[in-house]
């Protein structure tokens, strides 16, 4: 008998674990179902002054996909119905600012309710002290009742000084021409839409990360600035650089950037500017995540051989044997190609569920499970999450007299029960899959 203490342990780990997972999903197969991206609701924001009032501009960013609302037939249509409601609370508690919406929404088509792709984005602004706040968003659910929040601590900081500042930085999804002057994403001249997730997914018709920042002038009355920008991987390593010289004409100055997208691998990354003023000198930084998406795309443009090695999860041998013989951008996307739809569940249709899937867990596996400067994905337990998803039940031993830290990975609900264990024998998080490496022919435990 597992010692209770430890079960007790592994009870609270394991709700931890898992719900940083997107719903289960059965293994790579024609019968499988789509998941829907992380939990379908993002929230960002980003800091600029104001220049009229002198306080803060909050810039509030939120995006929620169908699929978090729960949809109602009514007529020949689907209706869902929600409300949003941001509460903006100081220090000690007390309500500052607040904002509330109501909408009732209507689509035609059933898959619409459950889409990948169809999502809402809106922007709420606040004008607020330069001090610390905390920011409570709420998402309720008419029909079924079911509220989703997210909470936030800033700290505001005053944009307004002598010398010049950097506002933050918003990373940017689209950019328009303005229909009118009051929509909510205006910027002078510009309709600008945020990526909220600050996820850029590299296509043939999306090959730039755009930003917005804004740099205030300060009341010595600079002439002009210099600002740096560079691209870091998540480990460190510059991938990117550039300068430019800013001629400070008026008390704001704003700027729309964009940075290709060909040479950024898929992973994480971090945009670092540096505002420099007279003789070069550093006067303001900032530092600003963001990320380029587990695709198809971004893989065969950067790493064929990564991308080989990816599929290895799932592909026979003999079609990993036929694809490395492809030479050219246009073979390899054309067999790249064929490989996805043998195995799509619903051919015509938009969406390559199994495609998406895989490449969903790709990214959860990385977010996950990365180990020093190896990637997720090549560590044994991303290894077995994308190949076999979300385990049904997880055992989690982080502290033990007789034994190494260790995991058990339980999958009963898809099939044949399999168990993966995976042991942190270092004790420095690097988990290793033990015998039997395909989890099978071992009875449960529980």
């Amino acid at each position: 008998m597992k010692d209770m203490s430890k079960q007790l342990f592994s009870i609270s780990v394991v709700t931890l674990v898992l719900s940083l997972w997107a719903p289960s999903l059965a293994q790579f197969n024609t019968s499988i179902k789509a998941s829907q991206p992380r939990t379908g609701l993002a929230l960002d924001h980003a800091l600029f002054g104001d220049v009229p009032s002198g306080k803060v501009r909050l810039e509030l960013y939120y995006q929620f996909y169908n699929f978090v609302l729960q949809w109602l037939p009514k007529d020949d249509n689907y209706t869902a119905k929600y409300e949003v409601v941001i509460r903006v609370k100081d220090k000690n508690g007390r309500q500052v600012d607040s904002y509330t919406r109501r909408r009732e929404l209507l689509v035609a088509d059933e898959k619409r309710t459950r889409s990948r792709m169809d999502f809402r984005t809106n922007q709420v602004n606040f004008l607020l002290e330069p001090k610390e706040y905390r920011v409570v968003f709420s998402l309720h659910d008419k029909n079924s009742a079911v509220t989703l929040t997210r909470e936030l601590e800033l700290k505001l900081k005053d944009f307004f000084s002598k010398r010049p500042r950097l506002s933050e930085v918003e990373f940017v999804r689209a950019v328009t021409e303005p229909k009118n002057d009051s929509s909510v994403f205006a910027k002078n001249d510009l309709i600008i839409i945020p990526s909220v997730t600050r996820d850029y997914d590299f296509t043939q018709n999306n090959k730039h990360l755009l930003y917005y920042l804004e740099i205030y002038r300060g009341s010595d009355q600079a002439d002009k600035v210099f600002v740096e920008a560079a691209v870091r991987r998540k480990w460190g390593s510059m991938v990117y650089r550039d300068s430019m010289t800013i001629e400070l004409t008026s008390e704001v100055s704003r700027q729309l950037r964009e940075i290709s997208l060909d040479s950024l691998a898929p992973g994480d990354y971090e945009l670092e500017l540096k505002l420099r003023g007279r003789r070069f000198k550093q006067i303001d930084d900032l530092t600003a995540p963001f990320s380029v998406a587990w695709t198809q795309d971004a893989l065969l443009r950067s790493d064929y051989k990564r991308t080989l090695q990816l599929i290895e999860y799932i592909a026979d041998p003999s079609e990993i044997s036929e694809l490395s013989k492809l030479k050219t951008y246009e073979e390899r996307y054309n067999g790249l190609t064929e490989f996805w739809l043998r195995r799509d569940p619903t051919p015509g249709s938009e969406e390559n569920e199994v495609k998406n899937e895989f490449f969903r867990r790709v990214e959860v596996a990385n977010r996950s499970f990365g180990f020093m400067r190896q990637p997720g994905w090549r560590t044994d337990r991303g290894r077995v999450y994308i190949k076999h998803g979300e385990p049904d039940e997880l055992d989690d031993y982080p502290f033990s007299y007789d034994s190494h830290p260790y995991q058990e990975w339980h999958y009963y609900r898809r099939g044949q029960y399999r168990k993966f264990t995976f042991v942190d024998e270092n004790e420095d998080g690097d988990y290793r899959l033990v015998f039997p490496y395909d989890g099978l022919n071992l009875r449960p435990d529980f």
